[in-house]
């Protein structure tokens, strides 16, 4: 807890404050945040307990905000911010509240180690980075979770709007607020102590000149979504087709290949009337768009396996319930299941049934 009743400590949190609705004018009004606003309930959902199944978290927001989330939708929200080993977000939120408590010990004793650790330990969160999209997002989000009295009006409305950049920027006027707090007045040129005033316009300035880096960041955000569009719109072409009503185009493509592999090399192929190997022809043409499409399979079609609770989680099954997570059963491969560029993105989960003796 911060102590709301120090006179510092109170126009600190109305520092930051001031900071929100700063960031806020920048937002635009015509523009919709559903995704940003969806993706930053789940994180916060996600500061208290993040080690959940994405089923659990699914049926959480939907009880509490009406969505209609499935298990799928937030490992999709997991693929798209770079977080979807739950090793990897178990580092970031750990990392994020020693974070969120070496900012409250930092602006509660003022002192520059405190700072300093503060700022080291930011830096350490951010670090993972290379693994997730949100890190700055989740500092922030933590701060707010664990200690809610920064929240001043309609902050954290405002707050579920902020995406990837904006959060970032958001962060960095803190961790300046922070500094502010924390480091000793500089002297001037004569090396006389300047005034807080000074201080507030060498801090207003800092964040001044973070307003250009601010744009060409979200124009970089702006231009990563068209293309994240583009490959959304490539992956619903591609389930539609292996969907049920179109007959499952991918898996029989798949097990229309494998015939004619056995049909030649039993050399049977030479039999069939010359009318029929121009279907081979376009079996073998899908198959290549397919394949270049960077479109694979995930299992053998027609495959017979020994498989776990954990591993058929994942996939759509069919027979007996499994007793306990150590049972294995043995499953047959009726749908191969379809990933898009190297296991990325799901494109249509594979269908297994029990083999019983």
């Amino acid at each position: 807890m911060l102590d709301t009743n120090d006179p510092v400590t109170k126009k600190f949190i109305a520092d930051i404050h001031d900071c929100v609705v700063r960031r806020q004018k920048k937002l635009s009004d015509t523009t919709e945040y559903n995704r940003e606003v969806r993706e930053n309930r789940l994180f916060r959902l996600m500061c208290d307990d993040w080690k959940r199944e994405p089923r659990r978290y699914a049926e959480t927001l939907n009880r509490e905000y009406g969505y209609n989330l499935l298990g799928d939708d937030i490992i999709e929200i997991f693929r798209k911010n770079r977080c979807t080993s739950p090793d990897k977000r178990n580092t970031l939120f750990e990392s994020a509240i020693v974070t969120a408590k070496s900012f409250a010990k930092a602006i509660t004793s003022r002192t520059q180690v405190d700072y300093d650790n503060y700022m080291a330990r930011r830096k350490n969160t951010i670090q993972i980075e290379s693994h997730s999209r949100i890190s700055d997002r989740v500092i922030c989000l933590m701060l707010y979770k664990k200690y809610p009295e920064l929240a001043t009006g309609n902050d954290e409305k405002t707050l579920e709007r902020f995406g990837n950049i904006f959060m970032r920027y958001f962060l960095y006027d803190i961790s300046d607020l922070v500094k502010a707090l924390c480091l000793k007045p500089k002297s001037g040129g004569r090396g006389e102590k300047r005034d807080s005033k000074q201080d507030k316009i060498e801090l207003l300035e800092n964040m001044l000149n973070r307003s250009d880096m601010l744009l060409k960041d979200l124009q970089e955000e702006f231009d990563a979504r068209i293309k994240e569009s583009h490959q959304d719109d490539l992956v619903e072409f591609f389930s539609r087709l292996n969907s049920d009503k179109y007959g499952c185009i991918l898996d029989t493509v798949l097990g229309a290949r494998s015939g004619i592999r056995q049909l030649r090399k039993s050399g049977k192929d030479t039999q069939l009337p010359l009318e029929i190997s121009g279907l081979f022809i376009l079996i073998e043409q899908l198959t290549n768009f397919i394949r270049d499409s960077e479109i694979n399979p995930i299992l053998k079609l027609g495959a017979v396996k020994e498989m776990r609770l954990d591993e058929v989680e994942h996939c759509d099954y069919e027979g007996s319930p499994f007793i306990n997570a150590a049972e294995v059963k043995r499953v047959k491969v009726l749908s191969p299941g379809w990933v898009y560029k190297d296991k990325d993105v799901q494109i249509a989960r594979p269908r297994l049934k029990e083999v019983v003796e």
